[in-house]
């Protein structure tokens, strides 16, 4: 029953999010005239009801899991040896696949993270080391293959206040990635985007979103996971969705793995 409760929000968020998610409507619908700041608004306000509902749908799978006797959250493999940078260095090196992250960076958020091939999902923690509140901190990863995941959820984090994150990978290979917490509304940026030239906490690599040369945003908008969402609020959304199939999978695996 809880699968199949899991199933139907799951391709509820998929069937209502579809169209906004990738940008445009079905070949039926009608044009809309509506001024950008109010649409954006409403973009908004779907997307964060949808990222609840695809978080009630993780919630249930959780409970899932113990009902069928396994852990509530499926383990990973240990990380390998950290990489352990401070100051958040410009141009910082691609990581090794397993290879845990542990950074602080110039504006004063720690971030800890590393990868579950199980779920295949990037989990971890920010720290505010700052005497003052971080507001709308959001990360980012971007991977070898070109695809940029995210970003999280903004949220303002206190000082000294830990919060978790997560980033869905599902359906991609790669073998190294990057990753950089962001802060504020920098340069480049209204209230509610995501594009043209954010800072990184103090880092920018090369190719200016901190993925590899090519483009205004990285490699990634040009020839990576083109089911990426063009509309800004809808991609924490989008990540979750992806860390839910992510743990879908585990969850399958597990459940085959124990009838052999």
């Amino acid at each position: 029953m809880k699968i199949m409760i899991v199933s139907l929000m799951l391709l509820g968020a998929a069937g209502v999010g579809g169209p906004a998610l990738v940008g445009g409507g079905g070949d039926d619908a009608p044009p809309v005239q509506e001024r950008p700041e109010l649409q954006a608004v409403g973009n908004s306000a779907d997307a964060d009801a949808l990222y609840e509902l695809v978080k009630q749908a993780r919630a249930a799978l959780r409970e899932t899991r113990v009902l069928a006797g396994l852990s509530a959250d499926p383990a990973g493999p240990q990380a390998g040896r950290p990489a352990s940078r401070e100051g958040g260095e410009e141009g910082g090196a691609y990581l090794a696949k397993m290879t845990r992250q542990d950074e602080l960076f110039a504006n004063g958020a720690r971030l800890v993270l590393a990868f579950n091939p199980n779920t295949q999902v990037f989990a971890g923690l920010v720290t505010n080391t700052k005497a003052t509140t971080l507001s709308q901190v959001r990360v980012e990863i971007h991977l070898d293959n070109g695809t940029e995941l995210g970003p999280t959820k903004r949220i303002d984090v206190r000082p000294g206040q830990t919060v978790p994150v997560a980033l869905g990978t599902f359906g991609e290979e790669f073998s190294s990635w990057i990753s950089h917490p962001e802060a504020g509304i920098e340069r480049g940026h209204g209230a509610g985007g995501e594009e043209g030239g954010e800072g990184h906490g103090g880092r920018e690599g090369p190719g200016e979103h901190g993925g590899r040369e090519g483009g205004e945003h990285g490699v990634g908008e040009a020839r990576g996971d083109g089911a990426r969402p063009q509309d800004a609020a809808y991609r924490p959304l989008y990540n979750q969705l992806r860390i839910l199939r992510g743990e879908m999978h585990a969850f399958e695996t597990e459940l085959k793995a124990r009838s052999r």
